[in-house]
């Protein structure tokens, strides 16, 4: 009689000319998906309001019933990781409409963000595009397409959002710093990996925190009253897009421009206003559009590689950074969401300020519970912001994630600054994260990268060496009464760094 009642109310709709809206799931569910093992899954999707949806995956039967707006959202219970591919169900209770997602496998999903650095492909890093030719079955990803735009214009199709596999043909897309991770990650884990790879070039971290994170801070509210005032403004889109699009082109001829400077110099069209709602270095565009839609997917944590737009604000990015950690965190109802990340590598940057960032990021770890910081100090190229080696940046991610979020007994942090001792005119620095030694990774018994300063802070090149397993003796005849050290503390440092701990990571740079 029920299922009579129900078939009745979905054909007096149609008579009527009221359609039933069409059952589905949120568009980031595609054939091919990677659920989140060990953890409550979020499943969500629309359908009519009031209508009663049954989900059902790998022996589990959940049900919600739409709200007023029309979604639903359920969790799915925790599940063990699986490379078997299951199929992910829902049913309605009105017309018996049926959505399916086939090719499911389950595992750990990772957050991938950040600007150009987390954008570079895979074929674009060193000994990249031999990898492109290989598969890797346990590896599967979304590239989400950069999209701004406030309010947001629309929601992110399925095709879109379309999963694909590491294989020849789709695998091109896939982030060097994302792969590298994942391919650790199976290695280790021996569970399939699917990443979000949401990340776009030339972005600061404001246009990646939400309006009222920034809100919230005195520091920041000035960010937050820009993209306000910009929004308020009402400028049409094609105006907006003109802007940005100009500016933009502006800057591509520009780059050519200066190969050969042949001719006059491009005529700069002015900047961007910065409160353009479809300027990608707005503030928290980025967020609404690539973030927000995709916080409700169960992941395990984030991996983000940013920092280049902040440099010359790195007193705000002290404040910036760990707002938006603890937003995305709020806004995910996950409080302890493990966030790692990329400190900037050597860079013979313009501004004095790229050292300031890197410090901010280094705060940034030691003051956030659950983050950690890869350091890639060692890796940087002097006159490529965009540094080709990533494996080793993926790797040294992948260190953390197993170190702080599945508990292996790996080394996953370099030598970092523990204490000095300043006695005669030498200066000891004891190094915590030494393990079984300090050593340089040339085998040279020489030091390079460290400074001491007296009391007036006029730094002077020191001499260096390893005197004990966690302990460097600095020395400067240029310094006979010090009073304070730092190591690898300039944009660029050169000669190259070469402290490492027995496990081959850099150590941190640090000024004390």
């Amino acid at each position: 009689m029920k299922k009579l009642w129900m078939e009745l109310v979905a054909a007096s709709l149609l008579l009527s000319g009221v359609y039933a809206a069409e059952l589905s799931f949120a568009p980031i569910f595609n054939d091919g998906a990677v659920l989140q093992c060990e953890m409550p899954v979020n499943i969500w999707g629309t359908a009519d309001s009031g209508e009663r949806v049954t989900v059902s995956f790998s022996g589990q039967e959940k049900s919600v019933v739409a709200d007023a707006s029309g979604k639903w959202m359920l969790q799915l219970d925790p599940m063990p990781a699986s490379s078997e591919p299951w199929t992910l169900t829902c049913v309605s209770s009105i017309g018996n409409q049926k959505s399916t997602i086939g090719h499911v496998l389950v595992g750990e999903v990772w957050l991938a963000s950040g600007q150009s650095n987390m954008a570079l492909t895979l074929g674009g890093s060193d000994g990249g595009p031999e990898w492109l030719t290989r598969s890797v079955s346990g590896i599967r990803f979304i590239k989400i397409p950069q999209k701004t735009g406030l309010p947001v214009e629309r929601e992110y199709t399925p095709a879109e959002l379309a999963w694909k596999s590491f294989e020849p043909g789709q695998n091109a897309g896939i982030s060097a710093v994302a792969f590298y991770f994942s391919e650790q990650i199976l290695k280790a884990t021996g569970r399939p990996v699917g990443i979000l790879q949401s990340a776009a070039a030339g972005t600061p971290c404001e246009a990646w925190t939400p309006l009222w994170a920034l809100d919230a801070y005195p520091e920041l509210k000035h960010l937050a009253d820009t993209i306000r005032k910009g929004v308020a403004a009402g400028r049409p889109k094609k105006e907006c897009v003109a802007e940005v699009e100009a500016n933009h082109q502006w800057y591509l001829a520009t780059r050519e421009w200066k190969k050969t400077k042949e001719g006059p110099a491009p005529v700069n069209p002015g900047p961007v206003d910065r409160g353009n709602p479809w300027y990608q270095e707005a503030p928290t565009v980025l967020y609404e559009n690539m973030i927000a839609p995709l916080l409700p997917y169960t992941a395990r944590g984030i991996i983000w590689y940013q920092g280049e737009n902040n440099v010359g604000r790195s007193d705000e990015y002290r404040v910036l950074f760990p707002a938006m950690i603890k937003a995305w965190r709020k806004a995910a109802s996950r409080p302890d969401w493990p966030f790692l990340f990329v400190q900037l590598p050597a860079y013979d940057h313009p501004s004095p300020d790229w050292i300031g960032v890197q410090d901010a990021q280094t705060s940034s770890r030691d003051a956030v519970p659950n983050t950690g910081m890869a350091v890639a100090v060692d890796l940087g190229e002097k006159d490529n912001i965009h540094p080709k080696n990533k494996q080793p940046v993926g790797e040294r991610l992948a260190l953390l994630a197993l170190d702080q979020v599945y508990g292996q007994d790996v080394i996953s942090r370099g030598p970092a600054f523990q204490s000095l001792e300043i006695k005669d005119g030498k200066v000891r620095v004891v190094f915590q994260y030494s393990e079984k030694g300090l050593k340089t990774c040339d085998g040279e018994p020489e030091v390079p990268g460290f400074e001491m300063a007296e009391q007036d802070g006029k730094y002077y090149p020191a001499q260096a060496r390893i005197v004990d397993k966690d302990t460097v003796e600095l020395w400067s005849d240029a310094v006979p009464v010090p009073a304070s050290v730092r190591y690898a503390w300039h944009n660029w440092n050169e000669p190259p760094v070469t402290l490492q701990n027995s496990a081959g990571l850099p150590a941190e740079p640090f000024k004390k």
